[in-house]
């Protein structure tokens, strides 16, 4: 008992010594401390002072560290003191590092005024972001109490199981991300505070693997189902598989408010229509007498556009109240579209039945993107156009689409994207080739700016990182079946 005692008290006055010290050093950009080495020494004293922390902290983590561990307590009580040990250590490395820097005594910045309070409302959320991620992880382990009270209990320690929840749904390194976090939200800025946030966060991005190898070892399976899912480091929380995804429910739930302006993320898709239409007529040239398919139509925005510049219009959409309500509309305004109900790799039209098909807004949520294209070529006639727009698979669109639209700002309905179906330009190209259709340029497409009445105005953009538009072409090669090229690579799994 008094062996337990002993070390639960030594390991958390030693903790609180070097999180303390470290808050306050960090807080002055490490200009501040017990360190007096002078130069060009403290330049060498400095260089060691870094690299104890990430060097011993690492070994101890491994086999012969852990046997290390076992050793350093008294022989009867090594092996269950050994979690406390290592926690006595590290906020040991911690104090001696943020205890006895030597400073250089160059300040670059200081904040001050409104800047001072950002800043320090900034270095205190990132501690407390580090107070829930060790929370979440299971504190007793993090601070040492597990060791010492299960020798006070006379227990074997009961480890916490692997951690999943809370931050660690965002990331598998919360710890680590939290502790960078700390060493960049500083309220002033030195060499000393650069080279300790450089050194440490490169500790942050590769020490966590040492921890990775080890819970691939305990937990196996679980890990690695976890791993595939849950990022390394960075929270890019808008990848996340969600059983909501994909949620093409959301058409029919708005089809009573299609036409009428209320619904915002309605207004949003009725704001691009004008773009898409400059982009098209270009292409198309003269629409009157055309037959065109709008596969995915909804409530029928694109087919008024197209019946209003002369074609003749079917739309097709899965969604049977969109389609009510689109044909509610064309009917009050007189226009002669066609509405069906039915989805785009079953097409319930006969072979070479339309010049164009258009697909807006629908190939990143269809179930198989190849049997769609392979259905809507075989709709079109010889030499008949594709038109299209769809979003890339990229960082930038998933943040765009998801986090932003989405989560943020309420633009479209959670769960109306899944950022996996998202589809990148090269492998829509070969998609379509594959069914025999030459794709042409494909260029950028999203707002570029507000209207008069406030609504979105899109267009042309220099970048097809989240939104592009194009075409195809039916190519007229008699004999020639798919796949027509080999080696085009496959489109994401969906």
């Amino acid at each position: 008992m008094g062996v337990a005692l002993c070390y639960g008290v030594l390991c958390h006055a030693m903790f609180a010594a070097g999180v303390g010290c470290m808050i306050a050093a960090m807080y002055f950009g490490m200009s501040r401390s017990l360190g007096a080495v002078a130069p060009p020494w403290n330049c060498l004293a400095n260089a060691l002072l870094v690299l104890q922390f990430p060097l011993a902290h690492s070994f101890l983590l491994t086999r012969p560290g852990q046997r290390v561990l076992a050793a350093v307590a008294p022989a009867a009580h090594g092996t269950i003191l050994a979690t406390t040990t290592y926690a006595l250590i590290a906020s040991l490395q911690i104090f001696l590092l943020f205890a006895f820097w030597s400073p250089t005594g160059i300040v670059w910045w200081r904040a001050s005024g409104w800047s001072l309070w950002l800043a320090t409302a900034l270095y205190a959320g990132s501690w407390l972001l580090l107070l829930k991620s060790l929370i979440d992880a299971g504190v007793q382990l993090q601070i040492g109490l597990l060791g010492w009270w299960a020798l006070l209990k006379n227990a074997r320690p009961v480890f916490p199981d692997m951690p999943t929840r809370g931050l660690f749904r965002m990331v598998r390194q919360p710890i680590y991300l939290a502790f960078a976090l700390t060493l960049w939200s500083v309220p002033t800025w030195t060499p000393d505070q650069l080279v300790v946030a450089v050194a440490l966060t490169c500790y942050c991005l590769i020490g966590p693997l040492l921890k990775e190898r080890r819970f691939l070892r305990r937990f196996g399976a679980r890990f690695q189902a976890y791993r595939a899912i849950t990022p390394y480091w960075l929270p890019v929380f808008w990848q996340r598989p969600r059983p909501d995804a994909n949620d093409l429910a959301i058409y029919d739930a708005a089809a009573t408010g299609w036409w009428d302006e209320t619904i915002p993320w309605v207004r949003v898709l009725r704001a691009m229509v004008p773009g898409r239409m400059r982009h098209f007529d270009a292409i198309v040239g003269d629409w009157k007498g055309l037959e065109v398919l709008d596969l995915g139509c909804a409530g029928g925005f694109m087919s008024e556009a197209m019946a209003e510049r002369g074609a003749h219009v079917t739309g097709i959409d899965p969604a049977p109240l969109a389609i009510e309500a689109a044909r509610r509309h064309a009917a009050g305004r007189r226009l002669a579209i066609r509405y069906d109900v039915g989805c785009g790799e079953n097409l319930p039209y006969e072979t070479a039945s339309f010049d164009i098909v258009l697909c807006v807004d629908v190939l990143e949520h269809v179930a198989d993107l190849n049997a769609v294209l392979r259905e809507l070529r075989r709709v079109l006639r010889p030499d008949g156009i594709f038109l299209f727009d769809t979003i890339n698979r990229t960082w930038l669109a998933s943040c765009a689409m998801v986090a932003v639209a989405e989560n943020w700002l309420g633009l479209l309905p959670k769960g109306t994207h899944d950022p996996a179906r998202f589809i990148r330009p090269a492998e829509l190209r070969c998609a379509l080739a594959n069914v025999g259709m030459q794709a042409g340029a494909f260029s950028g497409f999203g707002p570029q700016g507000f209207c008069k009445n406030r609504s979105l105005h899109f267009g042309w953009l220099p970048t097809k990182a989240v939104i592009y538009i194009g075409h195809a072409r039916l190519k007229n090669a008699p004999g020639l079946q798919p796949p027509y090229f080999a080696g085009c690579p496959a489109p994401a799994k969906r």
